[in-house]
């Protein structure tokens, strides 16, 4: 088992990874959008409704 300190680091590193996962999904989507790909091919892709695909990536409100 890790100790407190380890943990927090560890933990520390696994976000830092999540978060540039997350910024190339997010890039991918703009380059597939900007290729005409669909919200309803995205989000099959990802696993989630053409909705919940768009209220994440567009950028809208």
């Amino acid at each position: 088992m890790p100790t407190v300190q380890s943990g927090l680091t560890g933990l520390t590193k696994v976000h830092a990874v999540v978060a540039q996962a997350d910024a190339a999904v997010h890039d991918y989507v703009h380059v597939l959008r900007g290729r005409g790909i669909s919200w309803t091919r995205i989000g099959a892709v990802l696993g989630v409704s053409k909705q919940a695909a768009w209220e994440r990536f567009s950028g809208e409100d």
